[in-house]
């Protein structure tokens, strides 16, 4: 009876996950606005590898702002201690 329980369990959790999804698109998103909460709810994940993999996966089809590669500058060299700006 216990595995009958955490199907249905499962079965629950599906169910308020596509609720979730519902409500989202009923409120009014673009297209870029689902991949950015797809996005910003695979960083939430628990297991890392998951989530790199959906993150990497994502960011093909997302627009970035900050393309530029920032220059590391040295301030002060010093054996023990290296400030970059």
């Amino acid at each position: 009876m216990s595995q009958e329980k955490s199907k249905i369990k499962l079965i629950n959790h599906k169910k308020e996950s596509r609720e979730i999804a519902k409500r989202i698109i009923e409120f009014g998103v673009t297209e870029e606005q689902k991949i950015e909460v797809m996005l910003n709810l695979a960083l939430t994940l628990e297991d890392n590898e998951n989530m790199r993999e959906i993150v990497n996966f994502l960011k093909k089809y997302t627009v970035n702002f900050n393309t530029e590669e920032k220059e590391i500058k040295v301030n002060n060299v010093d054996k023990n201690k290296i400030l970059l700006n």
